[in-house]
């Protein structure tokens, strides 16, 4: 079995990613603050099964930071969360990951990401979060090339399209009322 999965640890990868793409389109669809950071949640965990069959540990530490850090934010909208150092926290927690698992130059790219999504996770109002959403997004497609993800390189490509219908649809909805 350990053998099986050493020889297809890329093929493994690549359906993790595919399943954390189907999460990812389809959470930024959804309203409800809440509803979109436990999607995150789960699709975080499924990354961090991508990137450790792929080897790469840097951006495994950012997506366990992150599903943590959702499940928490999931709370902000009733309001159980206000402390302005629950984010500051998490973007410690970013650097901090980054230089235990540093490989490259690269691994820069996962950490600036890290910190837009905090900030983009922090914010109540769903188109915020979008918008803060669309850096994290240019980043992870660049780390996700170099680094031969092609589930993640076209989950960003997938994740950008669905904000944008997102960001038009709401928009075309405002006008209606």
């Amino acid at each position: 079995m350990l053998d099986f999965i050493k020889t297809n640890s890329f093929i493994i990868a690549q359906v993790f990613g595919f399943m954390a793409m189907t999460v990812a389109i389809s959470m930024y669809q959804f309203n409800k603050h809440k509803k979109v950071m436990l999607l995150m949640v789960g699709c975080a965990l499924l990354w961090c099964c991508h990137y450790t069959f792929l080897g790469l540990f840097t951006p495994v530490a950012m997506n366990f930071l992150g599903a943590v850090k959702n499940f928490i934010f999931s709370f902000k909208e009733g309001k159980q969360i206000e402390s302005k150092t629950i984010p500051i926290i998490f973007l410690i927690l970013s650097v901090a990951s980054t230089i235990l698992t540093w490989k490259d130059a690269w691994s820069i790219l996962p950490l600036i990401a890290s910190v837009f999504a905090v900030v983009a996770q922090w914010q109540t109002n769903v188109k915020y979060l979008r918008l803060l959403t669309i850096p994290v997004c240019v980043c992870w497609f660049i780390y996700n090339i170099n680094n031969q993800s092609w589930a993640g390189t076209a989950n960003e490509v997938f994740v950008l399209i669905s904000i944008i219908i997102a960001l038009v649809r709401n928009k075309e909805t405002k006008k209606a009322e």
